[in-house]
Parts: C-alpha cells; structure tokens; sequence
C-alpha cells in the first residue's frame, strides 16, 4: 500500500502535495542587519524544488528587541521583509509554498542590552535570571498590547507579500511559550496560574492576528507538548486545553514539538512526542504536525497511521535540502543527528552537516 505521506493534505484553504513539511530551522545565512543572505534563497529554492509539500521559515523576529541570536533573520524593517521577499519568490518559482514563523524572544533574546526594549528585559515574569544573565522585567500590559500589535502587523505584510501563511510560535522557550510553560510563568495576575490564564496572552495574539488576515490565510501555531520539571504531569493536561482554544481561536493548524528536541535528537528517538499527540489528537479536528524523530518513510507512516495529518522535518533537510526525493525512493536521511549543523560547524568548515564536504580552501580554524 502506498504511504499516505505522498497524498495531498489540506491546512485551511492552503493545499499541500504531499504530507512531508520542512519544520522552520535557524539558517547561519542571515546577515547581521536581519536580512537574508543569497545562501538562504538559494537553499529554499532547493527545498522546494525537491517537491516537499510546504517550507516554515526560519523563526523571524517581529521588532529589533525580539530576536535571539545576531544572525537571525528578520521580519521588522522594509529591508527585512524585501530580503525574505526574495525568498519567497525563489520558492514559489519553484513550485513551492512558503510559511512564515513569526517570533518574539522574551527572556531569550539576544545576548545584548542594545537589543533589550527599553534596557529592560521583557519576560511575563519579572527577577528571573535569563540565559544573557539580565534579570527580567514582568511585562505590563502596555508591553503586551505593542508587542500583539507587531504580531499583527507582521502577520499582515505576510499576508500582503503573498506568503502562503503565518506560524504563530509558542514553542522552545520564546516568549508566548514563556506564557504558557508553568517554569517560567510566575505571575499571579490574570495572565498566569491556570492554564486558562497563562493561555489569555497568546490566545490574544493568535484572535488578532486572525482577526486582521481574515478567515481564508491560513494561521498556523506550534506549540511544545511537554515542560520540565514535576510540572510536567499537569502540563500534559494543560497542552489539551491549549490546543481546544487555538482550534477555537480559528487556527487552521498545530505543529506540536517540545522542549526537550536536543537531546532527544542525539539519543535518535523516533517519531518525538508522539504519545502527547495522540491525545491531543482526540481532543481537536483541525490539522496537526508533528515534528521530531522522522528520518523514514517507515516513520512518518506512524505517525500518519496515529491519525496525524502532517510530518515536519528539520535536520534531514540541513543534511539533505533534497530529503523528500530520498523518500520518494524509499530511502532513510543521512541525518545521524549529532546536533553539530546547530554549533558552530558553518565558521568552523563552511559547510552545515558532517556529511557534507569541506569546501575546498576554506580556512580551517
């Protein structure tokens, strides 16, 4: 029997080849300014011309205080957006359909005050030591209204630039998943405690953003399944309630990851998360993804035949940009998923996995 993976699929009025999505992946092509590098065009024109059935861009920062790393591409100035415009008309000339990730950093932002709103560091809670080694400033709901503001003004000039739609990040540790992680929501407010009150500020994100695109551009949220710590037992609770209310809140799909992916990865489990998804899976009818794990058709038919509409992937595609035509013929990624193509492998050797070559001449360090 042939795999459902090579069957059309369907988010909201958005129609898919085939059921394989390159999850978004940080690409070391971005340039300091936010801008894409010709790198990245010419890696998403790859992609897409493999045949995969839909790209997530790489996670792009909403205003010049959200990002998370100094090479991270951007979605906040004119020259930002004209650089990812290229992108997307590389993809589309391919034949390809194009997803834009759209983020906020929180506590996570980059290692620098300059680019900290206000010298302050905005988290929703205040006193907590970030990675940057900053203290925490709780956020008002001043910082709240300016910063759903710029989700949606992201969301629309996507939407104006012909993006075949928006994803909403709420997952790994940025800031709307900051609100919904038990870890790092202290508030006592009412945007944190229950589950209903730290979901309040990223549903309200998600009803402005499909408020201001309307019903037919496809919204997409990604969300992790699991926490840390003993919060976790609660949390797997907490992440039904979670999806019933995008799904409610008009979210055309949900890409489930968690927080957990790294290491998870080096160990090669297969198909993460799986058994969360499941349960969600039962709790909602709109589409979901899972992503982690897939290397093989073999695996993205479990997760398909456990009633999952989509396969994301993201590390098979660094290893491969053409890993969908791998699974066409019935072979496995090359992928072993070191984690090394998220080091510092690209200064080191110019090249993103070890199994590509070193170009030749590149300076060794």
């Amino acid at each position: 029997m042939a795999s459902k993976l090579f069957s059309a699929g369907q988010i909201g009025t958005l129609t898919l080849p085939n059921r394989l999505i390159r999850s978004a992946t940080q690409d070391p092509f971005g340039k300091r300014d936010g801008t894409c590098a010709p790198e990245q065009v010419a890696l998403y024109r790859d992609i897409a011309a493999s045949g995969v059935g839909a790209i997530i861009t790489a996670y792009s920062y909403i205003s010049p205080e959200a990002r998370s790393t100094g090479i991270q591409v951007g979605f906040a100035t004119p020259e930002q957006r004209a650089s990812q415009k290229e992108v997307l008309d590389a993809v589309h000339a391919a034949g390809g359909r194009l997803i834009l990730q759209i983020m906020h950093a929180g506590m996570n932002v980059f290692m620098s005050e300059k680019h900290v709103a206000g010298g302050k560091l905005l988290a929703p809670s205040g006193d907590m030591k970030a990675p940057n080694d900053m203290m925490t400033t709780e956020m008002t709901t001043a910082d709240m209204d300016k910063i759903r503001a710029d989700f949606v003004d992201a969301a629309l000039a996507a939407k104006e630039m012909g993006f075949d739609g928006v994803q909403l990040h709420c997952a790994h540790g940025y800031l709307l998943s900051q609100f919904l992680d038990p870890n790092t929501n202290l508030r006592t407010d009412e945007f944190g405690g229950s589950a209903e009150n730290r979901f309040r500020f990223p549903g309200q994100c998600l009803s402005a953003i499909r408020e201001a695109v309307g019903k037919d551009f496809p919204v997409l949220v990604k969300v992790n399944t699991n926490c840390a710590g003993e919060a976790d037992a609660a949390y797997a609770e907490d992440i039904l309630y979670f999806c019933r209310q995008f799904q409610a809140l008009g979210a055309d799909a949900i890409e489930l990851s968690g927080y957990n992916w790294l290491p998870l990865g080096k160990k090669k489990v297969p198909t993460f998360y799986l058994e969360r998804a499941g349960a969600i899976r039962k709790e909602v009818t709109i589409p979901l993804i899972l992503v982690g794990g897939v290397r093989s058709v073999e695996g993205a038919d479990q997760i398909l035949d456990a009633g999952l509409d989509f396969v994301a992937a993201s590390r098979p595609f660094i290893c491969q940009p053409d890993f969908y035509q791998y699974l066409e013929k019935g072979e496995e990624s090359l992928c072993i998923g070191c984690t090394k193509c998220l080091g510092n492998i690209w200064t080191k050797e110019g090249r993103r996995c070890v199994k590509h070559e070193i170009p030749e001449g590149f300076p060794k360090a």
